[in-house]
């Protein structure tokens, strides 16, 4: 091993063991007997796959494997491109471009499955990280309403349910890849006997085609079970969407004061009645929750009003109110909760409700 290479490889931050296996690998690399080399490669593939930016000894590995990929031998220069496949090492990049086009039709293969999976696991990466970035957001707006206590909670049972989804989908799988898997083991054995009829092989085929269809099935179900819900918007009565409301409140089975609705007869709006009902619903459990404890009586008040551009729906308690850190109000403080859709007649553009 050269001397700058092994300086460099030096780090208050390396145990002497560490130092000696680093060591161990760049001699091997450096080897005349290429199966020597061969070992050396598969070591350093190792090393660069559990390492983190930083590490000491990844830029001399690097640089040498960079340099093994014109080796002589095509056995080299191969587990050259399959350590090329654990790293997403930038360097790597032009050694996969020019091993695709090797005369040896094995370090070709090698190097396109090594430039799939890294096109892939960066992907997947950059899927990821977009995944955390808006569960993060989710949860800090979780935060900024209900405090860090809040944020644990949700962060918690979410947790649980994606768990639980994920084992459920694992389960569903390999009830499917299992018998598939022992259709492709009787079709290979059976290729190895020369009794073997042409219609048994089709009969297995036919078989494992329908467990691929059936597995198909499972994960698309998945995925569309797994999907954000589509807004589905329609012209519906503002009465209706509200009574539907006021009823899962009373069907909740929570004491409270009494609700009064107060709507102009015919009042009808293009809405998404799923989401407006359940902002509806949140809007009057708050207000419900709000009388706890005081010794007032007065109702809810739900009315709903429209002009040329919007519908107003408002809702109006006497409770203690949300933002309260000390002994409850007592009425008659009123609070009012808007909600503010577009009527038919407005403008182009769909309301989020």
């Amino acid at each position: 091993m050269k001397a700058d290479e092994r300086r460099s490889c030096k780090g208050s931050n390396v145990t002497a063991t560490e130092q000696a296996e680093l060591d161990r690998v760049l001699s091997a690399l450096g080897a005349g007997d290429w199966s020597t080399v061969l070992d050396g490669v598969a070591s350093a593939a190792a090393w660069l796959q559990s390492a983190t930016p930083g590490d000491v000894g990844i830029h001399a590995l690097t640089e040498r494997l960079v340099r093994l990929a014109d080796h002589s031998k095509w056995e080299v220069r191969r587990a050259v491109a399959q350590a090329a496949a654990k790293t997403l090492r930038g360097e790597f990049e032009p050694v996969l471009a020019r091993l695709a086009t090797d005369d040896n039709a094995r370090v070709r293969q090698a190097a396109e499955a090594a430039s799939l999976r890294r096109r892939d696991w960066a992907n997947a990466s950059a899927l990821g990280k977009q995944h955390e970035d808006h569960i993060n957001a989710t949860l800090d707006d979780i935060e900024a309403r209900f405090g860090v206590r809040g944020r644990a909670a949700v962060k918690r049972a979410s947790e649980q349910i994606a768990n639980t989804f994920a084992r459920e989908l694992y389960h569903e799988v390999v009830k499917l890849l299992s018998p598939l898997a022992t259709s492709a083991d009787r079709i290979v054995a059976r290729l190895g006997d020369l009794g073997t009829s042409r219609e048994e092989l089709v009969h297995e085929a036919s078989r494992m085609k329908d467990r691929v269809t059936r597995l198909r099935s499972v994960l698309d179900a998945m995925r569309v079970y797994s999907a954000p819900p589509k807004l589905s918007f329609s012209e519906e009565s503002i009465r209706e969407v509200i009574d539907e409301s006021v009823t899962i409140i009373r069907d909740g089975g929570r004491q409270g004061p009494s609700i009064r609705v107060d709507v102009v007869d015919g009042l009808r709006a293009d809405v998404c009645r799923g989401r407006l009902v359940q902002a509806l619903t949140n809007v009057l459990a708050n207000a419900v929750e709000a009388y706890e404890g005081l010794a007032t009586a007065t109702p809810i008040a739900v009315t709903a009003i429209a002009d040329d551009e919007r519908v107003v729906i408002k809702v109006r308690d006497h409770g203690c109110g949300m933002t309260c850190m000390g002994p409850c109000f007592p009425a008659p403080l009123v609070f009012t909760s808007v909600l503010l859709i577009p009527s038919p007649s407005s403008a182009p553009g769909r309301s989020q409700a």
